[in-house]
């Protein structure tokens, strides 16, 4: 049987300097000097930076994908009889109610079997009808992360999207 301890023996236990570790008790003293918080420093701030770059990328791509649609509704409309760029504008514009900031910067280019087209389109069957749709990467992003000032620099989300005209024939 093991050694017995009286309750006492227990009580002496808490008795002890705690800084004080009795010689071959096996416990390690884990210090924490300046080295240890400037590493835990260092790899916080490298995973802020790396979220921060993630919620860019999200926003880009977000953006990206709502520009998508709105090129997409656009060249719809474009093929349209009485389409003009006016009509072309308003309905990319309506598509982007929900991204007020890519609205405001955004660049359309409506192109009609590669050549720019302004005022009223006079679209024939197989024509190619392409808009062109172009904003700033800054303007994708929500304020906090674009106060971060990351280099974005003059980075552009440009998005195209081609329709054809159909014909009126049955087949």
């Amino acid at each position: 049987m093991d050694l017995v301890q009286t309750p006492v023996d227990r009580l002496q236990h808490f008795d002890r300097d705690p800084g004080v570790i009795p010689q071959g008790s096996g416990q390690c003293v884990a210090t924490r000097g300046v080295g240890w918080v400037l590493r835990w420093a260092a790899g916080i701030a490298v995973l802020w930076l790396a979220a921060c770059l993630l919620a860019e990328f999200y926003c880009c791509l977000a953006a990206e994908h709502a520009l998508a649609r709105a090129a997409r509704a656009g060249a719809l409309e474009a093929t349209l009889p009485r389409a003009t760029y006016r009509s072309v504008a308003d309905t990319v514009h309506s598509r982007l109610t929900c991204h007020a900031a890519l609205a405001d910067t955004l660049h359309l280019g409506v192109l009609q079997n590669g050549m720019p087209s302004r005022g009223a389109l006079r679209v024939r069957e197989g024509d190619a009808m392409t808009i062109a749709l172009a904003v700033p990467a800054r303007a994708a992003l929500p304020g906090w992360l674009r106060a971060l000032a990351l280099p974005t620099g003059k980075t552009q989300i440009m998005v195209r999207a081609e329709r054809e005209v159909p014909g009126r024939a049955l087949q």
